[in-house]
C-alpha cells in the first residue's frame, strides 16, 4: 500500500491489490498516508499457497477493478 501511494504521488498510476484479510490495516495506512480514498483492489486470501492455474483464475477474477483503477473509473475497495 505504501509503495503503491507514494508511486501515485509521483505520478506512476499503479493498483494496489491486498487480501481481505489485510483490509482494515489497508484502510488504515490509507489514512494515515493522508489519502483515505486511496483506491486499491481487494483479493480473496491466500495466494501463496495457490497453483499456477488457481492464481490465473485469481487474477482474472480481480483484472476489471485493477483496470478501472488504472483508467480511473472505480468506485473503491471492495469488501
Amino acid at each position: 500500500m505504501h509503495d503503491g501511494i507514494e508511486m501515485e504521488r509521483l505520478g506512476i498510476p499503479t493498483a494496489s491489490i491486498i487480501t481481505h484479510v489485510f483490509l482494515n490495516t489497508a484502510k488504515a495506512m490509507t489514512r494515515m498516508m493522508g489519502v483515505p480514498d486511496y483506491e486499491f483492489v481487494v483479493a480473496e486470501h491466500p495466494l501463496s499457497s495457490l497453483t499456477d492455474e488457481e492464481c490465473r483464475s485469481r487474477a482474472e477474477s480481480i483484472a476489471d477493478e485493477v483496470e478501472q483503477i488504472l483508467l480511473g473509473s472505480n468506485t473503491g475497495p471492495t469488501e
